[in-house]
């Protein structure tokens, strides 16, 4: 699945970018992933930057990065959804950077985030995941029925 319908011979120089700055720069794989989650680089870079720190570095696609005010943890996906970070987004929704499914919490949290900020990009991939994955209905009948606490 590729939801921004990039082209996959792109990776390779995000792929040499990270090792660089990994191997040359000593820079830890989770401190460029932030980097990356909050970057307001092109959709691509974030995308193919993302994808290569969780498949070839082994970065956690569902790792916390922080707290919210009430000490709940929020994960990358969540934030990269705050940040409205389009590529993050989809790279972190193709490799399942969250519990459950598009009808639980994270999947939801995320789609509530995307609609309070009327991000119709990120909303749209979230519905676009749904679609691929043959759960649009229950996902829409999800957000629109609950709230979240």
């Amino acid at each position: 699945m590729n939801l921004l319908n990039l082209d996959a011979q792109a990776r390779a120089a995000f792929s040499d970018t990270v090792k660089g700055l990994i191997q040359k720069h000593r820079i830890d794989p989770k401190e460029i992933f932030l980097n990356v989650l909050e970057s307001t680089e092109s959709p691509e870079m974030n995308y193919w930057m993302t994808m290569v720190l969780v498949q070839e570095h082994f970065v956690s696609p569902q790792l916390e990065v922080g707290k919210d005010a009430s000490g709940e943890p929020v994960k990358a996906l969540q934030a990269a959804c705050l940040l409205q970070n389009v590529g993050a987004v989809a790279a972190l929704l193709e490799l399942k950077g969250f519990s459950g499914s598009v009808t639980d919490r994270d999947y939801q949290l995320c789609a509530r985030i995307a609609s309070q900020h009327e991000d119709q990009a990120v909303l749209g991939l979230l519905m676009k995941y749904a679609q691929e994955k043959e759960v649009l209905e229950p996902f829409m009948r999800a957000l629109q029925g609950t709230t979240l606490q």
